[in-house]
């Protein structure tokens, strides 16, 4: 065997080592196109979707998923002790979400069915490697994340369907929704591994959280979605995202984060998780003040939220799943501190300063591609290193 094709064979053998490394590319390549475009320096974008629509649609039904898609591709065999999709099935997957984003970047000059049906394919496609190791040992636990992605699924083929005019609906309207179906996602996830992981790291830390938060908390997500797609008025907006933002909010001190600010591997999963309840107080600010913007709430799930949480949790499983310690150095640092003062600068900054907006994004967008560029430099060896043995 070549080392070629040993290196693809270890590429292709777990889906955390195709998704994350497409994914922190596209967030540092769809980040920086962005922002050429919107400060004039490009003018280039032969898409269907306006600047602000693709880089909105990029970023949630193509880099986020990347992420999505990896991560449970190396969960659900360690939840099942059943495999997902490896080899060529695995490179298939990956070779359509590359095609998705270029089609829906070049959609002008296509067919409109063609990036409907690629970039729309790929999250059903992918949700098959999945649902069947849930079925097969019976993974009752997990049954709702095939169905929440389906209607994830749902939202971007409705996208495609709004800006081309199928059918009326503003395009723009579809994406916090989209976003909160994501935070709904992280809001599952992290509360079983961010309170699972400080237990297990620090027994000494006592986490005592009331059950009832969790569904309280996802029928106020979904509530807010609802009331967004229905557009609803803005005390009810924000009367739902205010209740919304305290329940996560308790749920996030119940698991006592200042506690581990000293294992920054960990610390970055509950610091992303209290940037949840940060976007619904933003909501909430925005629809009951008139003083701030979705737009405010938006980056705080994206680049707080999402940002924190994906940078940690893909940090922790390439790791982990390479069989290397778990431990932080000097770049994962950089890595967590400049992903955090980007959302710091884009969510939270316009509202105390009257600085730029120009200023603001260039600083904000130089930190989030920091980041994740960073990301690619310290893991990308590691995508293509045989597992070590533990």
């Amino acid at each position: 065997m070549t080392q070629t094709n040993s290196k693809s064979n270890i590429v292709l053998s777990a889906g955390f080592r195709v998704f994350f490394p497409l994914a922190a590319l596209s967030a540092v390549l769809l980040l920086s196109y962005w922002v050429l475009l919107v400060t004039g320096i490009a003018d280039y974008l032969p898409s269907r979707f306006s600047p602000a629509d693709w880089h909105q649609h990029e970023m949630i039904f193509g880099m986020v998923v990347a992420v999505i898609v990896g991560f449970l591709y190396t969960a659900v065999p360690n939840w099942t002790g059943q495999p997902t999709p490896t080899g060529m099935r695995l490179a298939g997957l990956g070779l359509i979400w590359i095609l998705g984003r270029i089609t829906v970047f070049f959609s002008a000059g296509l067919p409109v069915w063609v990036p409907m049906v690629v970039d729309g394919v790929f999250l059903p496609l992918a949700i098959l490697g999945i649902i069947g190791a849930l079925i097969k040992v019976g993974n009752k636990r997990n049954y709702f994340l095939p169905a929440l992605l389906m209607l994830f699924a749902a939202l971007n083929i409705t996208s495609h369907l709004a800006v081309i005019g199928w059918i009326d609906f503003p395009v723009r309207q579809l994406f916090l929704p989209a976003t909160l179906f994501i935070v709904f996602l992280m809001n599952v996830i992290g509360g079983r591994i961010i309170p699972n992981f400080t237990s297990n790291k620090y027994p000494a830390i006592i986490i005592s959280t009331p059950a009832l938060l969790l569904p309280l908390s996802a029928l106020a997500i979904f509530g807010l979605a609802a009331a967004i797609l229905a557009d609803a008025g803005d005390m009810i907006i924000g009367g739902i995202a205010a209740f919304a933002g305290g329940v996560t909010l308790i749920r996030s001190l119940s698991w006592q984060g200042w506690k581990v600010i000293h294992a920054p591997l960990l610390f970055i999963l509950h610091l992303g998780y209290f940037w949840i309840p940060v976007g619904f107080f933003l909501i909430a600010y925005g629809s009951l003040t008139d003083t701030a913007t979705l737009s405010h709430a938006m980056h705080a799930f994206t680049v707080g939220a999402v940002g924190s949480l994906t940078l940690g949790v893909m940090s922790r499983a390439t790791l982990g799943h390479s069989g290397l310690p778990l431990k932080s150095d000097k770049i994962l640092m950089v890595i967590f501190v400049s992903i955090n003062l980007a959302a710091i600068s884009r969510a939270i900054l316009p509202l105390i300063t009257d600085a730029s907006y120009m200023g603001i994004l260039h600083g904000a967008g130089s930190l989030w591609i920091l980041a994740y560029g960073l990301f690619l430099i310290r893991f990308l060896p590691i995508f293509f290193q045989d597992k070590k043995p533990f």
